[in-house]
């Protein structure tokens, strides 16, 4: 529910739990949901959103920066730049997954860097949220506090559900990140209707083919030289002539390897050469997010487990904040509705709940986890025990609604780990537990 646009998480509404005696769990009666006798698969949900996400991808301009090259603004000409660390690639393109060697190895794969960027989707009853996250093996710079091990920088798009664009719908809005500040922008030749909310609109990006926004990605520099925008692959909106040259990135159905020489001539020419990068889901580094430590991925939860420059620098998009405003960390990824909400004011039609939908716009059947009652906030679906809510997407002591889809499911949620402690069972419906037995104590959840 809303007051003023903003959404409050403890609302008083009439308890729906009826208290049965049956030993430490509370059965739920739960308000029936809309009728759907045609259900999505989640092999169909997954391709509906690989297709929605390549739909929309952007053409990034990576700018590169090689040693020995002089440019205007450049401060440092002898310090060891190397052009692979400006390319965009995968987390584990050295065949494993421990983080804190991918700056030394670096060297070694230089040649054989292929080309993703990840991609994450959220999806609301009229909008969809698609976020980009470029990873590079290094963020560099001749200043030592100015360089770590691992970087990862995005952008998200917001596009309206519609009949535009063969049905994927038309893109109302974007925002791009730059070491933690996002900026907003209008999509040019559209008329949104959004006015400055809690920041202020930057600017417009422009769109290939009315779809691909394209973007400018900064080489690797130090912080002294932000004048000339090279600092740590920030991105912003690309406009003809920007940047000293490099790779054109856009989406395709291979993850082609850049030729250095290829590149580096493009780079003296000040001019881009044509690179085909895949869209991958965001999915296998979600798997890993609490593996911490050598050898693994991640340090803490959302930071990358770096050890070159300043250590464990650089953050996955669940730990990506948003700097100098009071927006929850990892508020992109978790619930970008209300983060486009804290950004624009005047937003129209504009749902925050949280669905799962394929092409056809059919429901996927499961249990469905929400922060707030009536299905608002963050959102977690399942079909599956979960023995630990804790760094979830939903959260741990965070559930205030719950929503089963499909007769075949019902779930019972747990106050401790591991199924354990005072529990309250759903059935196939709506059910707000504000104020109950449960609200904001789940831990864990089994579906049966």
């Amino acid at each position: 529910m809303e007051r003023g646009g903003r959404m409050f998480k403890k609302l008083i509404v009439t308890s729906l739990a009826i208290l049965l005696t049956v030993p430490a769990i509370v059965l739920s009666q739960a308000v029936p949901v809309s009728a759907n006798s045609v259900y999505a698969s989640e092999g169909d949900v997954l391709a509906r959103y690989q297709a929605v996400a390549e739909k929309f991808a952007p053409d990034i301009h990576q700018e590169v920066r090689q040693k020995g090259t002089s440019k205007p603004g450049y401060l440092n000409f002898t310090y060891g730049y190397d052009i692979s660390a400006d390319f965009i690639t995968n987390v584990n393109y050295d065949g494993d997954w421990k983080a804190n060697n991918n700056w030394d190895r670096l060297g070694d794969f230089r040649t054989t860097l292929q080309s993703y960027v990840y991609y994450d989707v959220k999806e609301t009853e009229t909008h969809y949220f698609i976020s980009y996250w470029n990873y590079y093996a290094r963020d560099d710079s001749d200043i030592h506090q100015d360089r770590h091990e691992n970087d990862m920088e995005g952008m998200f798009l917001l596009v309206r559900k519609g009949a535009e664009n063969l049905g994927f719908g038309q893109p109302v809005f974007a925002s791009l990140k730059q070491h933690g500040t996002y900026y907003q922008y209008h999509i040019q030749g559209v008329s949104s209707g959004f006015t400055n909310g809690n920041d202020n609109f930057d600017g417009t990006i422009t769109m290939r083919d009315g779809t691909h926004p394209e973007v400018f990605a900064s080489s690797n520099g130090n912080v002294l030289e932000i004048s000339t925008t090279r600092f740590g692959h920030n991105l912003s909106p690309w406009s003809p002539n920007k940047g000293f040259g490099g790779i054109k990135y856009q989406v395709g159905s291979t993850a082609a390897i850049p030729d250095r020489t290829t590149v580096m001539n493009a780079y003296n020419a000040g001019t881009y050469t044509p690179v085909s990068y895949q869209a991958v889901p965001l999915t296998p580094l979600w798997d890993r997010r609490t593996e911490y430590g050598d050898p693994y991925l991640f340090d803490s939860f959302g930071v990358f487990n770096g050890g070159d420059g300043m250590d464990d620098s650089a953050n996955a998009p669940w730990g990506s904040g948003y700097k100098d405003h009071d927006s929850p960390t990892g508020q992109v990824f978790f619930d970008p509705a209300n983060l486009v909400d804290y950004m624009l004011n005047n937003l129209g039609t504009y749902s925050y709940t949280y669905v799962k939908r394929d092409g056809m716009g059919n429901d996927l059947p499961g249990v469905y986890l929400y922060e707030h009652p009536n299905r608002q906030g963050r959102m977690l679906h399942t079909t599956q025990n979960i023995g630990d809510l804790r760094n979830s997407l939903v959260g741990n002591d965070s559930i205030t609604s719950v929503s089963i889809i499909g007769s075949q499911y019902n779930a019972t949620l747990y106050a401790d780990l591991s199924f354990q402690g005072a529990g309250q069972a759903f059935a196939e419906g709506l059910t707000n537990i504000s104020n109950g037995p449960m609200d904001d104590k789940a831990t864990s959840v089994m579906v049966n």
